[in-house]
């Protein structure tokens, strides 16, 4: 794998960690159970998908931005649920 793409992969988990701990920061509640997690990603994956039924750039509806974004809440919830659910963290 070329160092551009490792350094690509580093900064998006960089920046998906971030996100994370602003989440943390906003609901400090851990995630309860693994059903709680799953509805959280649930949703984060849902929003994301919101942004994909409305990309169209024939019609000028670049969504991108706005799918990156929900990507990357996705995977800070699922981040979360790896800390809390799986390996028992919750500081």
């Amino acid at each position: 794998m070329k160092c551009e793409t490792v350094d690509k992969i580093f900064a998006i988990a960089h920046e998906a960690a971030n996100e994370l701990v602003r989440a943390k920061s906003l609901h400090p509640m851990p995630f309860h159970t693994p059903h709680e997690a799953h509805s959280v990603i649930e949703e984060e994956f849902d929003e994301f998908w919101d942004e994909v039924k409305k990309y169209n750039l024939p019609k000028g509806r670049d969504t991108r931005p706005a799918m990156r974004e929900e990507l990357i809440q996705l995977a800070a919830m699922a981040m979360r649920a790896i800390l809390e659910i799986t390996d028992g963290t919750t500081d």
